[in-house]
C-alpha cells in the first residue's frame, strides 16, 4: 500500500493488520480473520437470554466493508466461524455474500463441529509462507509461520488518570502469529507474553503497537 491509515500498520513485509480486527496480504490477496462466532445472540436467547439482536449485523457489515476496500481474491476464516448450530442459516447466508465477492476458506473451530456437514471446512490451509488454522489443537512446527485465532487475545490501556481500555490484540511471536476475535461479543482474554512478541492494539480508528517495555510489565 502507498500509504497506511491509523487505522492500519504494518506488521510484516506486504502484510497489513486492520484495526477492524482483519489482516491482509498486499501481494498474494488474501485477506484473514477469525472468531466470528456468528450468531451468538441467536444461541443466547435459544437459551432464554434477551441479547440484544445488533452482534451479527455489525459482524456483516464490517467483513463486507474490508472485501469491499480490499478487494482480496481469497477470504480466510480461522475458525468459530459460528457460537453454535443455532446460527447454521445465517452462517451460510453470510458465507453466500461473501463468496460473490471472493473465494471463502472456512477453516473448522471447535465451535464448528456441528457444522461440518452442512459448510463446507478445511482442518487447515497453507501457502509457502504460513499455515493457517484455528490454533485449539497443537500443530507441528514446521518453516512456516503459523496464522491461528482461538485465543482472543486483548490487553488493556490506562491513560494514568483512572481510565482503562480494554482493545482486542494482534500478538507476533517468532513462530505463530495470534488473531483478534472478529466478533465483538468477544471481550478477549489479557494476553501476558515475554519481550519477544510484539502486540498490537486494535480499535476501528486505530492500531496501536505496545511498546515491548510495557508487554514486559503488564
Amino acid at each position: 500500500m502507498s500509504s497506511l491509515r491509523a487505522n492500519q500498520a504494518l506488521v510484516a513485509p506486504e502484510i497489513v493488520i486492520d484495526g477492524r480486527l482483519a489482516l491482509f496480504h498486499e501481494r498474494e490477496r488474501w485477506l484473514a480473520i477469525a472468531d466470528l462466532h456468528f450468531g451468538y445472540e441467536l444461541s443466547q436467547r435459544a437459551a432464554g437470554w434477551l441479547v440484544p439482536m445488533w452482534g451479527m449485523q455489525s459482524i456483516a457489515e464490517r467483513l463486507l466493508q474490508l472485501l469491499d476496500e480490499y478487494h482480496p481474491s481469497r477470504l480466510i476464516i480461522l475458525g468459530d466461524l459460528v457460537h453454535d448450530q443455532t446460527a447454521a442459516a445465517a452462517a451460510l447466508e453470510l458465507l453466500r455474500r461473501t463468496r460473490e465477492v471472493c473465494e471463502t476458506i472456512v477453516v473448522a473451530g471447535n465451535h464448528d463441529r456441528k457444522l461440518r456437514g452442512s459448510i463446507e471446512m478445511v482442518e487447515s490451509w497453507k501457502t509457502e509462507q504460513f499455515h493457517f488454522h484455528h490454533g485449539d489443537c497443537l500443530a507441528e512446527p514446521g518453516d512456516r509461520i503459523q496464522i491461528i485465532g482461538h485465543y482472543h487475545p486483548a490487553q488493556t490501556i490506562a491513560d494514568g488518570a483512572g481510565l482503562r481500555l480494554k482493545c482486542p490484540a494482534f500478538v507476533q511471536q517468532a513462530g505463530c502469529w495470534i488473531m483478534p476475535a472478529f466478533s465483538p461479543w468477544a471481550s478477549g482474554t489479557k494476553w501476558t507474553s515475554d519481550e519477544e512478541s510484539r502486540i498490537w492494539l486494535c480499535t476501528p480508528e486505530r492500531v496501536l503497537p505496545l511498546p515491548k517495555s510495557e508487554v514486559a510489565r503488564v
